[in-house]
């Protein structure tokens, strides 16, 4: 096929060359989004035309591209990373912009969205006139459609769409996966090591640490990690335990190339195996990681997660049926459940798996269809048949124009409301003393 992708690309988005890979004719118009989200691509650069949004509608028409594939995370606006050369608008506004050429005729070709979890806000408009919706997990179309009164966020956006289905669009490139496996740590220091790749949440370091298990956290390259931990040792009173905490906690530099060239990206990504497979096991997210509904929850997808796959890792999560990241491992029979807080059965756990565990080789196993490259059918099966319905309607139905923007509504889905439990003075206050003592326990981790 040949696609105009607009918007930006996530986690991996060096897995756009599979495409290109596989014969497909690629087009970016990139919008605005967090820092290691946002275009430009220069790893793409030899195998994505980069269009500017005053061009694409042309573009469309002249090189008979079949399908404009929005896509994937909308951050709002106080998160973005620094405006980039042509990189202007959000998302929804390069749509708008499209959905108003496509109404006037300058091109008549479907346009689809493929939702990552991260959406923070709706143009509504332009969402009910989309050709295609992909959802990146089926939990997250039952998060926004349930009813608020039953937990959800009742949104009636997608009735209309002909097209819906439901793939994880962002997980690894193949070829990254080699079999550069390492030796385990383990069997050099007679300890277990474990790691988190991204933010760690809601690990209990004390326990972890008395327990004799190591933690290994790579950080996303714009977190400080120190301070995430030095937050949540003291939110769990465990700022004496600093010393202790200190010797089974090592930080690492993010291994996450953003804004690099083909060729670096290659490089530090084709040693991922032989970096991560020689710790035990990787950290999932333990417990909700941000205020989020139980629904919202439930559809949440952690990056890292095909990452550790990707080296062949067991993954340690707590016991949650019904939640797509606790699903998705139980499935490939990769989970190491994390009962309560008992870290003493986990670190048994862990033992016992050692390097010919059944997760391991489940892991190792399950990895090649756990990449980008095995959507790529079912991800153009879909834009596929969003053509195909497409055609079916006259041209009058086909390009219907969305009203202005101003009298189109935009629907947030994280609220802002917040609890105000403490007048403002006092929680300023509170604030500032909790602030010291988180910097205090830093600077003791750092020693």
């Amino acid at each position: 096929m040949r696609i105009l992708m607009v918007g930006a690309l996530s986690w991996n988005p060096e897995r756009i060359r599979s495409l290109h890979e596989r014969g497909h004719q690629l087009w970016g118009t990139w919008g605005r989004s967090m820092t290691w989200d946002q275009g430009p691509y220069e790893m793409l650069e030899d195998c994505v035309r980069t269009v500017a949004i005053e061009d694409a509608a042309r573009t469309i028409s002249e090189q008979k591209i079949d399908c404009v594939y929005g896509l994937f995370q909308v951050y709002g606006s106080r998160l973005w990373g620094p405006p980039a050369p042509g990189i202007e608008h959000d998302v929804w506004t390069l749509l708008r912009a499209l959905f108003a050429a496509r109404a006037r005729g300058i091109f008549d070709v479907p346009i689809v969205f493929h939702w990552g979890f991260d959406v923070h806000y709706f143009d509504d408009d332009v969402v009910r006139a989309l050709d295609g919706q992909i959802f990146c997990n089926r939990e997250q179309y039952v998060h926004w459609t349930t009813p608020v009164a039953h937990g959800g966020a009742g949104l009636d956006l997608f009735d209309d769409c002909a097209v819906v289905d439901f793939l994880d669009g962002d997980r690894p490139k193949r070829e990254f996966m080699t079999n550069d496996f390492a030796p385990r740590l383990a069997e050099r220091t007679g300890q277990i090591h474990t790691v988190c790749i991204g933010r760690p949440f809601h690990i209990d370091y004390v326990a972890m640490a008395r327990n004799g298990i190591h933690l290994h956290v790579y950080g996303n390259g714009v977190d400080d990690v120190v301070n995430l931990v030095a937050r949540d040792l003291l939110a769990q009173r465990g700022g004496r335990e600093t010393g202790l905490v200190r010797d089974h906690l090592h930080i690492h530099s993010s291994l996450q190339p953003v804004g690099r060239s083909w060729a670096e990206v290659k490089e530090k990504k084709s040693h991922w195996v032989r970096e991560f497979s020689q710790y035990d096991a990787g950290w999932s997210y333990i417990g909700t990681p941000y205020s989020w509904s139980r629904l919202q929850d439930a559809a949440a997808i952690p990056n890292r997660l095909s990452t550790y796959l990707l080296a062949g890792l067991p993954v340690i999560t707590d016991y949650r049926p019904g939640f797509y990241r606790y699903d998705q491992l139980a499935r490939l029979g990769v989970n190491i459940d994390l009962e309560g807080s008992d870290y003493a059965r986990l670190l048994a756990t862990l033992e016992a798996e050692g390097v010919a565990g059944a997760r391991r080789h489940n892991a190792i196993a399950a990895r090649a269809d756990y990449s980008f490259d095995t959507s790529i059918d079912p991800l153009i099966t879909v834009l596929q048949r969003a053509r195909d319905q497409y055609f079916t309607k006259p041209p009058s139905r086909r390009r219907p124009p969305i009203p202005d923007r101003a009298s189109g509504p935009v629907t947030e889905t994280t609220p802002a409301a917040r609890s105000h439990l403490l007048s403002r003075a006092r929680a300023a206050a509170a604030h500032r003393i909790a602030g010291a003592r988180q910097r205090r326990i830093a600077r003791r981790l750092r020693k």
